[in-house]
């Protein structure tokens, strides 16, 4: 048997040997890729940060809720403990007061209109009109 003999084309020995035009087309592709990468890493960080302010206005709202309820609860808790001891001071200190509750001012007599002054409106009496009396026919 004969041994084959390698030959090598001339496709491989250019594919081997990095020429301008190979070069070129690499810078070619290598700007398609970052092109494309920095479009998906714009999109990709525009999505994150519409995701973090969706979640930042979402934890937003649960505080204040939290918060709201938290202060209807001391609300609540306040005002059922304010009227125990508004009650409890009202007892306490009702002796007291009746103890040194002033007396009642005495009303000061109506006075009178003085003696010789004349009413501004006085009364219009109706003037009477005299009637004579016929005496009956028998």
């Amino acid at each position: 048997m004969a041994r084959k003999k390698i030959v090598r084309t001339r496709t491989a020995r250019i594919a081997t040997e990095a020429g301008p035009r190979h070069l070129w087309l690499a810078g070619l592709g290598v700007a398609a890729i970052a092109g494309r990468e920095g479009m998906a890493a714009a999109a990709g960080a525009a999505q994150r940060i519409a995701l973090a302010r969706k979640q930042a206005i979402a934890a937003v709202g649960q505080a204040q809720s939290n918060v709201l309820s938290t202060v209807a609860d001391l609300r609540s808790q306040i005002e059922t403990g304010t009227g125990d001891m508004v009650a409890k001071l009202e007892t306490a200190v009702q002796p007291l007061i009746a103890k040194f509750k002033p007396a009642k001012a005495k009303r000061t007599a109506r006075r009178g209109r003085p003696v010789g002054s004349k009413n501004k409106n006085p009364r219009r009496v109706a003037k009477k009109v005299k009637t004579v009396r016929r005496a009956r026919k028998a």
